[in-house]
């Protein structure tokens, strides 16, 4: 078996996806916000249409962003800790207290 590293830079490790079973609350999220979509692009014309697409693609822009930023912090935060635990508290940061 190769190293958690390794698999990660295989792209075999997706820590930006995940699998929701059909039942889940995310999945009937999902429908809900879809039926809304739905029935609201029904109601906007051409110019509306557009205007929400680029609003939409902004948000989702904000939310790429967000979730990196979230998932770095994490990793650090983890690194950080595991660190702590190995090699003890003032080796980190500087401190004998």
């Amino acid at each position: 078996m190769s190293s958690i590293l390794e698999e990660l830079y295989y792209g075999n490790i997706r820590p930006d996806s995940r699998v929701y079973a059909p039942d889940s609350l995310f999945v009937e999220s999902a429908k809900l916000k879809q039926k809304n979509l739905d029935n609201l692009m029904t109601t906007l014309n051409e110019q509306e249409k557009e205007t929400f697409e680029k609003y939409c693609d902004a948000v989702d822009e904000m939310e790429s962003i967000s979730k990196f930023d979230i998932f770095s912090y994490a990793l650090k935060f983890g690194i950080l800790l595991m660190a702590e635990i190995f090699i003890g508290k003032s080796e980190i940061t500087g401190c004998e207290s």
